[in-house]
């Protein structure tokens, strides 16, 4: 399968703290790939790297064999990265549709961008219903389904999610991962940092685990979920 992801010997330093130590991932195309790891392992920083949020010390990232790494944020969602950040991030002040159309910013083709926005309504008929509101002013599980669906309007090739669960209640969190998996099995690749390990893996088809700024291992999701080792130390034993 090919990879629509790939991250070869990453190194990012924030000072003289080495954040991320020659960390490697694939993500293939149409696939959910998870990272787990503790709070603080690079998670986050991984995923602000490959947006280009952070500039990399050394190593490569391609998408679709294309050299990302450095490039100026705006051409990587261009290029085809779209994230929706840890915290959510919305843009309290506008709208729900204002912030919709943020997401499409780079984008030209009105009648795709219309689809495409009549599709994430689709996806999450609440916001439908809170075009006009003013996005500080939802709940948290309706600001992380904005942030999804404003991620998705850049239409990505690849979606970066940062810890979509955190702060929600279980039964938010369970719709959120549903639609994560109607977006994947639309074809949207994904990858995913999750702190809820056992979600995570259920809705991955791979995962990684990092610790301490590198990867330490790598394999299907099921044989993570069934592994003594990441049970005892990411999913309560």
């Amino acid at each position: 399968m090919s990879a629509a992801l790939e991250v070869n010997d990453l190194n990012v330093f924030y000072g003289q703290i080495h954040a991320l130590r020659g960390v490697s991932i694939r993500v293939e195309s149409g696939r959910v790939t998870t990272l787990l790891g503790a709070n603080g392992a690079g998670k986050t920083t991984l995923l602000r790297t490959i947006s280009g949020l952070i500039k990399p010390k050394s190593g490569s990232i391609k998408l679709n064999d294309t050299e990302i790494g450095g490039m100026e944020p705006h051409l990587i969602v261009r290029a085809g990265i779209s994230q929706s950040p840890e915290g959510r991030q919305v843009f309290p002040q506008l709208t729900v549709k204002e912030n919709l159309d943020l997401g499409a910013y780079s984008r030209s083709d009105k009648v795709a961008i219309k689809r495409d926005f009549d599709h994430v309504l689709e996806l999450w008929p609440r916001l439908k219903e809170r075009l006009t509101q003013r996005a500080g002013t939802l709940s948290g599980g309706e600001q992380q389904m904005l942030a999804i669906a404003r991620a998705m309007m850049a239409r990505p090739k690849v979606l970066l999610l940062d810890e979509p669960s955190l702060g929600l209640a279980p039964v938010i969190v369970a719709g959120i991962f549903d639609t994560i998996r109607a977006i994947n099995a639309e074809g949207t690749t994904v990858l995913l940092v999750e702190q809820n390990a056992h979600l995570a893996l259920k809705v991955a088809h791979v995962g990684y685990v990092l610790e301490t700024g590198a990867i330490q291992k790598c394999a299907p999701a099921a044989e993570l979920l069934a592994d003594p080792s990441i049970r005892e130390a990411y999913l309560g034993g």
